[in-house]
Parts: C-alpha cells; sequence; structure tokens
C-alpha cells in the first residue's frame, strides 16, 4: 500500500514535468501565432515596430551627442 508522501511527491514530479515538457510547445505556439499575425496584417505590426526603432535610435543620437560635446561652463550672471 502506497503512503500519503509517495502520492503528493508522484504528482508533485508529474506537474513539474508537464510544466517543463509544456514550455517548448507554448513557445512554439506563441511563435505561430505572432508570425500568423505578421502575415495577416503586417501593417498593424510594422507600423509599432518602425516607431519604437525611431524612438530608440532618438534616444541613442542624443546621448552620442550630449558625450560628445565639452562641458559648458556655468554662466556667471552679473
Amino acid at each position: 500500500m502506497r503512503t500519503a508522501d509517495g502520492t503528493l511527491g508522484a504528482l508533485l514530479v508529474g506537474a513539474i514535468a508537464v510544466i517543463c515538457c509544456a514550455g517548448p510547445l507554448l513557445v512554439a505556439a506563441i511563435g505561430t501565432a505572432a508570425l500568423a499575425a505578421w502575415f495577416s496584417k503586417p501593417v498593424y505590426v510594422l507600423i509599432p515596430v518602425v516607431i519604437i526603432a525611431a524612438g530608440i535610435g532618438a534616444v541613442w543620437l542624443q546621448r552620442v551627442h550630449a558625450r560628445r560635446q565639452p562641458e559648458k561652463k556655468a554662466l556667471k550672471h552679473e
């Protein structure tokens, strides 16, 4: 006869196995859904991507420009 501890342990091991084995399946399913959305209406995906990329590029250029400028001395107001 099995003990309650053995049954509980078997259930936990089974649950962990299901979670670990379902991970790659979930990643594949999400990727497939993303590709389907991409090919069905590419405008709905491309416009936000372009806006985000332009924002990241603008921030990057601003930081590069700020690094290249020498520090300005504080102006004395007389």
